[in-house]
Formats: structure tokens, C-alpha cells, sequence
């Protein structure tokens, strides 16, 4: 009973019978009536002609003709005279009495609808008065459909059990169509439970089971992406981690040179000091990224200026775009919002610092700040090496990093944007980037706003 196949089987079978009992309680009925009706106008018409051909026959004929039209007609069939006694006839018909003979004698007709204790099928007895010259006789019918009724239930019953029989075949082929395909789902997935991401269901279906694997392919599709990117965390976290490693390991395996000059032993400290703190950032990225990831990171609103928030942060930041001689285009009227300052100034500062890292020397980077009725849009716009077009939805992924033959002397680890999506998620906002390879990039940010 576990199996979902004998489930819906034996669901089927059982709605079947209960159905199939209903119809025969109703089909009952309605033969029994339809019986009742048909037997009185067969008993009438039949009287009548039978009283029509015994008032024209000779009375010594009366016996055979009454058997034969007895076994014609299924009845039973008893002729009387008007002292009440039998004259002849097939069988005598129950329920007759002398004060039912009386009463046809005198003319009178007599119908009655008798139920029976036993188990014969109820009939009409009826009572019909014959003349024959001066003399009255009573003819008395009772239709006798017991064998016939009975002949025509079991014909009925067969005929259901006929479509009982061929209906839970066909369900049992039916069901199995359908369960197969739930077999099917429940082997990929146990597949997929041990970690195969390459099984797909090839159902070329348009019903529920056929949308089920299609979604089915669809997460299969994404975990495989999940887990790719799973490992690219890895390799990439690997990577970043064992790259400063190396460099730190090896000079101060250097560092043990008695006789290292002055001047090349403090150059090799300040790699070493210059690694550990890349080492530091990146430890601090992945601890952030994680917290803000794990939707428990704290997040306190505030109304601030953000005009002045961002203003701080590129006046922090004088020394880098002063270096390469970056020309920057503030537009940054007063604009209050409510959000986490620390966590904006995050964004600000990421996004602000990667346009001065890709604008090369003399280059211009532009800062729109513009307050709308329910919102504020910050636009970010450098003249920076750009991205390629096939990589600009892959920027916002963990360790990602834009052609690393371009990226790589620049520094980073490929965190600072993803940090800035999920800080902007948690403010409600939406982060567009556009870019054209070799003439820059616009960053458009949609944050709500206070006012």
C-alpha cells in the first residue's frame, strides 16, 4: 500500500464499485418501475384479446388456449364461472378470491398491484369479465416476469462487472504512466542527493509531471552553477590565501641571511608587512561578506547626508585620484536618507575606489547625486578601461575578476562588489552597471529615500 501505483489502482477500483453501486441501486428502480408500468399495459392488451377470442371459441377450447396463451405470455391465467368455480386455466393466480370473482361477474374490472412475501417480482392481478351468449365469466391475469426480470438483472450486472473489469485494467495501464515518470524523478533525484549535477529528466510532457521536470531540470541546472561556484570560492579563496602566504613564508626564510644589507631587509619586511595586510583585508571581505550573507548582520538606520558622506570619502581618497591626476566631477546637492551609514560608506567607498583603480592617469571620474520624491540616485561614471560586455553579469559574483591580465596589477580580491550588492540589497536598492570596454563605466544606485 505504499507504492503510489497500487494507491491510485486501488482508489480507482474503489470509486468504480461505489459508482457501480449507486448505478445498479438506481438502475433498479428504474426498471422496476419501468416494469410496473410495462406490465399493466401488457396485462390490458392482452386481456383483450384473449377475452375477444374465448367469447368467440368454443368453451371446450378454453383449456388448451388459456395454457398456450399462459406460456405465450408468462401469466398465470384462470377462467371462472359465475358460481366461482374454476373452469380452467394455467396456473391459478395468488390473491384471487371469490369476492374478486363476484365482483367481475357482476361487470366490474379489478386491478391491484400485489406484493409478494416471497421472492418473486410484484405484478399486477387483474380481473376482466368475458360474455359468452347470456352467460358472464371471470378471466383473471397475473404476468409472471420473475425468470425474465431476473434474466435481465444479471445482464446488467454482468455488463458492470465487464466495465469494473476493463476499467481497473485500463487504470492499471494508466497509472502506471503516470507513476513512471515519478520513478523516474525520485532516481535522478537520489542521483543528484549524491551529488551527480549533470542528470536531466527527458519528459516531452504538458501536464503537471511534465512541468515538475522541467523545474526539476531547471534546479538542477542552478545547483550545478551553485556548486561550480562553490568551487571557484574555494580555488579562489585558496589561491588568494596561498599567494600572499608564499611570498611571506619565502622572504622571511630569507630574512634569516646574517649577512642581507639593511636596505634589502627592510625592503623584504615591508613585503611581508604588505602581504599580512592583504591577507588582513581579504580575511575582513570574506567576514563581512558572510555576515551580510547570513541576513543576522546588525543593521541600524539613521537619517544622515549622504552629499556629505559621499564628499568625505572622495576627500579620503585625495591621495589615489591626486597621484594619477584624475580630474573628478562632483554634483552633490543636499540630500538627507535613512539607512546604515556604515555600511553605505562601504559601497561608496568600494565603488568610488574602483573607478580611480581602472581610470588610467588624466582620466575623469563624475559623481551624480540626485534626490527624487521617494528615492535618491548616486551615478558613478569613470573613463576607465571598462568592462567586456559577456562579463559584466558575472561582476557581482564572489572572487570575480575582469580579465585578471588587466586586473591583477591593480590589487583586490574580487569581494568588493559583491559586498556592495548584498549592502544594497539590504537597503531595498537596486545597483545597475553599465560599461563599454575601453571608455568606462557607469554605476547607478537606487536607494530609498527619507524624504
Amino acid at each position: 500500500m505504499k507504492s503510489l501505483y497500487v494507491r491510485l489502482v486501488i482508489t480507482f477500483i474503489l470509486a468504480v464499485l461505489i459508482g457501480l453501486m449507486g448505478a445498479m441501486i438506481l438502475t433498479n428502480r428504474m426498471f422496476e418501475q419501468q416494469m410496473q408500468d410495462w406490465m399493466q399495459q401488457d396485462t390490458n392488451s392482452s386481456a383483450e384479446h384473449i377475452t375477444a377470442m374465448l367469447s368467440e371459441a368454443d368453451p371446450a377450447r378454453w383449456g388448451e388456449m388459456l395454457r398456450r396463451f399462459a406460456e405465450m405470455k408468462s401469466s398465470y391465467i384462470s377462467l371462472y364461472g359465475a358460481d366461482g368455480q374454476r373452469l380452467s386455466g394455467s396456473l391459478i393466480p395468488p390473491g384471487v378470491t371469490q369476492e374478486n370473482i363476484a365482483l367481475v361477474i357482476a361487470g366490474g374490472r379489478y386491478e391491484v398491484f400485489v406484493q409478494h412475501d416471497n421472492h418473486e417480482l410484484p405484478a399486477w392481478l387483474m380481473g376482466y369479465p368475458m360474455k359468452q351468449g347470456d352467460r358472464t365469466y371471470a378471466l383473471f391475469i397475473q404476468p409472471n416476469y420473475l425468470e425474465i426480470s431476473n434474466e435481465i438483472r444479471r445482464t446488467i450486472q454482468i455488463n458492470l462487472s465487464v466495465v469494473l473489469l476493463i476499467g481497473g485494467l485500463v487504470m492499471a495501464v494508466a497509472a502506471r504512466y503516470l507513476v513512471n515518470p515519478l520513478n523516474q524523478l525520485t532516481k535522478a533525484t537520489r542521483k543528484l542527493a549524491k551529488g551527480n549535477f549533470d542528470i536531466r529528466l527527458n519528459m516531452k510532457r504538458n501536464d503537471e509531471i511534465g512541468i515538475l521536470a522541467q523545474s526539476f531540470n531547471e534546479m538542477t541546472v542552478e545547483l550545478q552553477q551553485l556548486e561550480q561556484m562553490r568551487q571557484d570560492f574555494v580555488s579562489n579563496v585558496s589561491h588568494e590565501i596561498q599567494t600572499p602566504l608564499t611570498s611571506i613564508i619565502g622572504f622571511t626564510k630569507a630574512l634569516r641571511t646574517d649577512s642581507m644589507p639593511e636596505a634589502e631587509r627592510l625592503y623584504y619586511l615591508d613585503i611581508i608587512q604588505s602581504e599580512s595586510e592583504r591577507l588582513s583585508r581579504l580575511s575582513d571581505n570574506l567576514l563581512k561578506l558572510a555576515s551580510l550573507t547570513s541576513e543576522h548582520h546588525p543593521f541600524r538606520k539613521t537619517a544622515y547626508r549622504l552629499d556629505e558622506q559621499i564628499r568625505h570619502i572622495v576627500v579620503v581618497c585625495e591621495p589615489q585620484w591626486n597621484a594619477k591626476q584624475l580630474q573628478l566631477d562632483l554634483e552633490l546637492p543636499k540630500t538627507v536618507i535613512e539607512g546604515d551609514t556604515d555600511l553605505l560608506s562601504q559601497v561608496w567607498v568600494n565603488l568610488i575606489g574602483n573607478s580611480i583603480k581602472f581610470t588610467p592617469d588624466g582620466g575623469t571620474i563624475a559623481i551624480r547625486l540626485q534626490a527624487e520624491v521617494n528615492r535618491v540616485i548616486v551615478t558613478i561614471q569613470d573613463t576607465g578601461i571598462g568592462i567586456p560586455a559577456a562579463e559584466l553579469s558575472m561582476i557581482f559574483h564572489q572572487f570575480y575578476k575582469a580579465d585578471r591580465s588587466r586586473t591583477d596589477k591593480v590589487g583586490g580580491s574580487g569581494l568588493g562588489l559583491a559586498i556592495v550588492k548584498k549592502i544594497v540589497d539590504l537597503h531595498k536598492g537596486d545597483l545597475t552597471v553599465t560599461s563599454e570596454e575601453g571608455k568606462g563605466t557607469v554605476c547607478t544606485i537606487v536607494l530609498p529615500s527619507l524624504l
